[in-house]
């Protein structure tokens, strides 16, 4: 699914580059043009990136080693997705430090949003005891790597927007302060589980309340990517 949407993507952003509809998607002039800039390198690499995955994936590794292997073929693949963001977009525009930064605040995003329908799905196959110290585990982990995501994503809207009238003023500053009200309520909620609904599973108490929450949370960073693409695609700085 990922490598279809990723052809969409290429596809749609040249019928916008084009402005005449199916007939510039087609375009054969306007297509060589986009797959030689910024879009058709950030679409091979993206394309590159999840055929890495899949095949790590799809083989059967047995011995340690391949392992290993596969582990650092996924890593890889990360990284290639990850850096395909810094090549599009307003970012592209700006030093070394800031796509660093991205680079950083995606796959910290990915960690996390990644992780929780496999935590959701736990609440429904682990015991209390086993619930408990994976969750544990994890809020421990999320202190940490949250607060870098923060630090990166803080870093990067005052380079985007740059002063606070920009910020209230623009429609790329209201959209980017309705991402931060969507990414307050789901740190509420991961303070939520960490404080009140984990220790309950000490108790044997409180699964399916931490399930539902995890559910929650899961809209609400799905509201949060969607907010995130049209930031990149739609509403500009300039606007």
């Amino acid at each position: 699914m990922a490598l279809i949407a990723n052809i969409t993507w290429f596809f749609a952003s040249t019928g916008a580059m084009a402005e005449e509809g199916i007939q510039g998607v087609i375009d054969a002039d306007i297509l060589a043009i986009m797959w030689d800039s910024s879009v058709g390198t950030g679409a091979l690499l993206r394309a590159l990136g999840l055929v890495t995955a899949i095949i790590a994936l799809a083989l059967r590794f047995k011995l340690a080693v391949n392992s290993y292997l596969k582990q650092s073929a996924l890593m890889l693949s990360l990284l290639i997705l990850a850096y395909s963001f810094t090549l599009l977009g307003h970012i592209s525009e700006l030093g070394t430090i800031e796509k660093g930064l991205l680079i950083l605040h995606v796959l910290v995003m990915a960690w996390w949003f990644g992780a929780l329908l496999p935590l959701k799905q736990a609440c429904h196959q682990l015991s209390y005891a086993e619930l408990h110290l994976l969750m544990e585990s994890f809020g421990k982990q999320a202190s940490f790597t949250v607060s870098l995501l923060l630090v990166a994503g803080l870093w990067l809207v005052i380079q985007l927007v740059g002063s606070l009238d920009a910020l209230i003023s623009s429609s790329y500053g209201q959209t980017l302060l309705f991402k931060l009200a969507l990414v307050v309520s789901i740190l509420a909620l991961a303070a939520k589980h960490k404080l009140i609904l984990v220790p309950q599973l000490k108790n044997s108490q409180g699964r399916e309340a931490l399930s539902k929450s995890i559910s929650i949370e899961m809209l609400v960073a799905f509201a949060i990517l969607s907010v995130t693409a049209g930031l990149t695609s739609v509403v500009g700085p300039a606007n």
